[in-house]
């Protein structure tokens, strides 16, 4: 891979872990998770005018991967409210890959090599030490780390599902952009509904933030949608889920969060296993 490529690569897990990280931020999880939604919708705007229609066929995978992210949008705002970004953020982005190489390998029939396991093991090893050092300190959020937990489930369904439904699309592009100008709609009405008074001055308040997290979101997968097309896909993938290592770092230095040794070892442990997944299976 072009040294360009990855430092491009490596640019849009930071933006990953950024929008991760104003959701974190603000002071409503939930509001800052609909705010992301909505900017990103407002953005790709520029976008889809531009673009054909993703093919008819892609049309079922793309309505069930917005359902999908009802829940998760919904579960991300859970995992953020009472876990810091350094865990809530390692826990979904190293159980999401790990459930779905076990998904395809048990359930599908889709073998693992010896590489692919190492991945796992990493990967359960470093969310295990994650939760034992949380655990020890008093910090691990019982309902925090379920939700994430839970998450890390929702991400392997739509990933599933956006994979598959990427390629019925005939254009990844298309269907990546129609994805997040849909997904604005259902989260912001039902929140909107529900707590139209509170919500309504949130957006007043944060509207900025919401917008630059939708950028950053959609930033980050339109790079590695371009990056698959010049490099392969299974390196462009590992790069973009370094984002766990940039999570740590901005935890840090603008959450004010303090990452002990073990949880510095836990992240780096599960970026290296979502790598030798990726790389190695």
């Amino acid at each position: 891979m072009q040294l360009d490529i990855v430092l491009i690569m490596l640019g849009a897990a930071l933006l990953h872990a950024a929008w991760n990280a104003i959701i974190k931020g603000g002071s409503n999880a939930l509001f800052e998770a609909v705010l992301k939604t909505m900017g990103g919708g407002v953005a790709v705007c520029c976008i889809l005018p531009f673009l054909p229609l993703p093919a008819p066929q892609s049309v079922p995978y793309l309505a069930a991967s917005c359902a999908i992210h009802l829940a998760y949008y919904t579960f991300l705002g859970l995992s953020y409210r009472n876990v810091d970004l350094s865990i809530a953020y390692t826990i979904m982005r190293g159980t999401a890959p790990l459930l779905t190489s076990l998904a395809l390998a048990l359930v599908l029939g889709v073998p693992l090599s010896a590489g692919g396991w190492l991945g796992v093991v990493l990967l359960s090893t470093g969310i295990l030490t994650l939760s034992a050092d949380a655990l020890r300190r008093g910090g691990l959020a019982r309902r925090g780390c379920c939700a994430a937990l839970a998450n890390a489930l929702v991400i392997m369904c739509y990933t599933l599902a956006d994979g598959y439904g990427g390629r019925a699309s005939l254009n990844p592009v298309s269907y990546a952009c129609w994805l997040f100008f849909i997904n604005a709609f259902p989260m912001t009405l039902l929140v909107y509904w529900r707590c139209r008074g509170e919500f309504t001055a949130y957006v007043r308040q944060r509207w900025r933030f919401g917008l630059l997290g939708g950028v950053c979101s959609l930033g980050s997968y339109g790079i590695a949608i371009w990056a698959m097309t010049k490099a392969p896909i299974a390196m462009v993938a590992a790069l973009r889920e370094s984002s766990v290592i940039f999570g740590m770092l901005l935890a840090v230095v603008f959450l004010g969060e303090r990452v002990t040794r073990f949880r510095a070892l836990a992240v780096l442990l599960v970026a290296a296993g979502v790598m030798s997944l990726h790389v190695l299976a």
